[in-house]
């Protein structure tokens, strides 16, 4: 006679390299930047370009974050810089970080606060007068 072969250890063993690299797959989905983007603009509301743009973020709690935020960049043609935050996120951060943002532009100076949103394009208007 013929001998009864279990389908359910065939049947195991294909679902489990399914599932496994579904959860691969899964796991590689990159995370969305976190991104500061700023427009430098003077008191008549003309973009600025090839101003000097400061980031200056202190924590509140030093002991537990230590990491403080200082870039700089010049705004281009089109009057705007350009800041890549990711790096000051770690996984899983939740909440809003603030960050002064002070430009400079041939005796011209200015302040803005931006508050930063992770994994987010943020945006913050900086005049300078």
């Amino acid at each position: 006679m013929y001998k009864k072969i279990k389908l359910f250890h065939t049947r195991l063993y294909a679902i489990i390299p399914s599932l496994i690299l579904f959860f691969i797959v899964l796991g590689c989905k990159e995370t969305p930047p976190t991104t500061l983007e700023v427009l430098v603009v003077n008191a008549n509301g003309t973009v600025i370009n090839e101003a000097k743009v400061w980031l200056v973020a202190e924590p509140t709690d030093t002991l537990h974050n230590p990491i403080a935020v200082q870039d700089s960049t010049v705004s281009d043609a089109s009057g705007k810089a350009y800041f890549d935050l990711t790096k000051f996120y770690k996984a899983g951060q939740i909440g809003v970080m603030q960050i002064k943002v002070k430009g400079f532009y041939f005796g011209l100076t200015g302040e803005a606060l931006a508050e930063i949103t992770e994994q987010q394009r943020n945006q913050v208007l900086l005049q300078v007068q």
